[in-house]
């Protein structure tokens, strides 16, 4: 049995851990081409979405069922996924999902969705019209699913070298005068022809360097600092991120070199924080302490999951109470804003059974030019 097969099975198997858990009957995903939105089917099915909405059911004990928006995507989704050929179908998506509800033998079928916030009115409301009885998953399928096997672990190792990688390429071609988008354009050129299937690289070259956006017509000037955020999603579609300041010159921006300082404290700080038994608000408090201690002011989260889809659905922040367990993927990059700047700096993580593995581990010595193209040599 091929390692694809053994993972869809160790899937399935989860999701019937999760029914007979529930008391459910039956699973209904549904997710869009939008980052962050396409956890569910893709986690499924092993398929991304090119464009608008899929859905994937299960009977408790049955195979999944892929249903995808055009003729097209159902060529290319009976080779990329790992479900049977003849379980993935266009057509009337909505009017096979209902049929599917009216088959199950049940007379009131409980029946689990993930994120049914994020359902279309219209599509909710035919939805609950049936006879079944919709409960939300969504908290316990993402703790289930948040320890990685050994399958997507090798995935995010190998994307996040992908994204050093990139880092290395943005070192030998910035300079005074290239522009943003020539920067970025080539950085995702490299992502893109080492196999990347998605990213999402942000910058920043100008105060305040806390928030990235996207790369504008803007040439790069001399004595400033460039933010790099690369996150992105290698072959087989595991995310990773990468967050990088370069300070073009030695001395520059002084007050962002003070919060970058701050930063690598308050990392270290999280990283001691990140082992099993903790949990994901510890991590973020471990953080927040630092930065106040310092005298500088934290953003909203310190970080996030990553997995199939950006983000993993898990935010590092305050409220999350989760439980942190080995092989769990945690992206920590604290935004620390100081008196009149700020600096973002960051790494992926596996939790392991003693601590954390930077899966990210390069280039976390000096952040000026001069040093980082020494280091690469």
């Amino acid at each position: 049995m091929d390692e694809r097969r053994k993972e869809r099975d160790r899937r399935l198997e989860l999701f019937n851990q999760l029914m007979e858990q529930a008391g459910l009957d039956a699973l209904i995903f549904t997710s869009t081409a939008q980052q962050t939105c396409q956890m569910a089917v893709k986690y499924a099915t092993n398929y991304t979405l090119n464009t608008r909405r899929d859905f994937a059911y299960m009977a408790r004990g049955g195979m999944l069922n892929l249903l995808v928006p055009t003729v097209g995507q159902q060529f290319h989704a009976r080779t990329l996924s790992w479900l049977p050929e003849e379980n993935i179908r266009c057509g009337d998506m909505l009017q096979e999902v209902l049929a599917f509800i009216r088959s199950l033998p049940q007379e009131h079928p409980r029946i689990g969705l993930y994120e049914p916030k994020e359902l279309p009115i219209c599509i909710y409301r035919e939805l609950t019209d049936t006879n079944a009885e919709f409960v939300d998953i969504t908290a316990r399928l993402t703790e289930l699913r948040a320890p990685k096997s050994e399958y997507e672990l090798e995935l995010i190792r190998a994307a996040s070298q992908i994204a050093v990688g990139s880092f290395e390429w943005v070192l030998k071609h910035i300079r005074p005068g290239v522009t943003e988008q020539e920067i970025v354009g080539g950085a995702e050129g490299f992502l893109r022809a080492r196999g990347a299937e998605d990213s999402l690289v942000l910058i920043r070259a100008e105060k305040p360097h806390t928030f990235i956006t996207r790369a504008q017509n803007k040439p790069i000037r001399p004595n400033e600092v460039f933010v790099y955020s690369c996150e992105m999603a290698g072959p087989g579609g595991y995310w990773t991120q990468m967050v990088r300041p370069i300070f073009l010159e030695r001395g520059c921006a002084p007050e962002a070199y003070e919060v970058l300082q701050v930063i690598r404290e308050a990392l270290a700080a999280g990283e001691a924080a990140a082992r099993p038994g903790n949990r994901i608000c510890d991590v973020d408090e471990a953080i927040a302490q630092v930065v106040k201690k310092r005298g500088c002011h934290a953003g909203v989260w310190s970080g996030h999951g990553m997995g199939a889809d950006l983000g993993d659905g898990i935010d590092i922040g305050a409220p999350n109470k989760m439980e942190l367990k080995p092989n769990m993927i945690l992206t920590l990059h604290p935004s620390v804003v100081g008196r009149s700047d700020g600096l973002l700096y960051g790494n992926t993580y596996a939790v392991t059974e003693t601590g954390v593995q930077n899966l990210t581990d390069a280039y976390t010595g000096s952040s000026y030019l001069e040093d980082l193209l020494e280091e690469m040599g």
